[in-house]
């Protein structure tokens, strides 16, 4: 009994430690998409993920000798399909709506749950079932605008969802294996590395000079993505991939509150009621945990 009482207190924590990663996500998109006028996509994510890859280190100097080539292998892995959703998102952004592209970008809740049935044998219970399915009619209401179409940009981003959703699978097999530090400092140095050659090979790379995308770079590469991909990693020790999609899935509801507050953004009632939705989705898995 202490022990199932146990697990649920770390499911709960590990929950609550990913909602607080879908606030910080949620108040850097309104940071990031101010910054983006002064500094270029992937050279931005460049300065980013070093930062974070910086951070990481210095947490774990005492670690690296423990550094093996599983988890090399591992980060590597990660790290490339991270870049993948990172780097598809973006350059879809360039022929798609920021509505179409956040929708599309969340249905990594939908092919979690195929993608476990697939390559992990696990199948989602019911009530996974029932709150993806809402998450799902929820982030429809929230970002799609009634006579959008769809053109390669959606299909780009689409991709990003694909690409984002083989992170948590992966992630999810990854995490009882190896040191989750060591994980997420490789995976952050496989991103800043191949953000820096996208930089350099597509955009050129500059050195920005406004001190508000510094401070941008500095939210976003030490607390969404050095702390967030470690949160992650280790919520993920505790959480079945579908529960993580299902909570990371509020991430948009909080992009949208911030650029109410930040930005001077309006939301219809079609977007209040998405929100409500997609927040009723994630409170079903917390009736009865599966």
């Amino acid at each position: 009994m202490r022990k199932v009482r146990a697990l649920i207190s770390r499911e709960r924590q590990a929950e609550l430690a990913l909602i607080a990663v879908t606030v910080v996500w949620g108040l850097t998109f309104s940071l990031v998409k101010r910054s983006l006028e002064e500094v270029s996509p992937f050279v931005f994510m460049a300065y980013r993920f070093a930062l974070a890859f910086l951070v990481m280190l210095a947490v774990s100097v005492r670690r690296l000798r423990d550094l093996d080539r599983g988890t090399l292998a591992a980060g590597l892995l990660l790290g490339i399909f991270l870049y993948g959703a990172y780097s598809l998102q973006t350059i879809g952004l360039k022929y798609t709506s920021a509505g179409n592209a956040g929708f599309i970008t969340g249905l990594f809740v939908v092919f979690v749950p195929i993608l476990s049935v697939v390559l992990l044998r696990k199948r989602p219970g019911v009530r996974s079932i029932v709150s993806v399915s809402l998450a799902t009619v929820g982030l429809a209401l929230l970002s799609l605008q009634p006579g959008q179409g769809i053109n390669l940009g959606d299909a780009l981003v689409l991709g990003c969802a694909f690409t984002y959703s083989l992170h948590i699978i992966c992630m999810d097999r990854f995490v009882q294996r190896h040191d989750l530090v060591l994980l997420t400092l490789v995976q952050m140095g496989v991103v800043a590395i191949l953000h820096t050659v996208s930089g350099l090979f597509f955009e050129g790379f500059t050195f920005p000079t406004a001190s508000f995308v510094w401070m941008t770079i500095a939210v976003c590469g030490i607390l969404a993505s050095a702390v967030a991909f470690f949160v992650q990693a280790w919520a993920q020790r505790a959480l079945s991939p579908v529960r993580t999609s299902v909570v990371l899935i509020m991430e948009p509801v909080f992009s949208v509150l911030f650029g109410i507050l930040l930005l001077a953004e309006r939301l219809s009632w079609r977007g209040w009621l998405g929100c409500a939705i997609m927040l009723a989705a994630m409170l079903i898995t917390e009736i009865r945990p599966e």
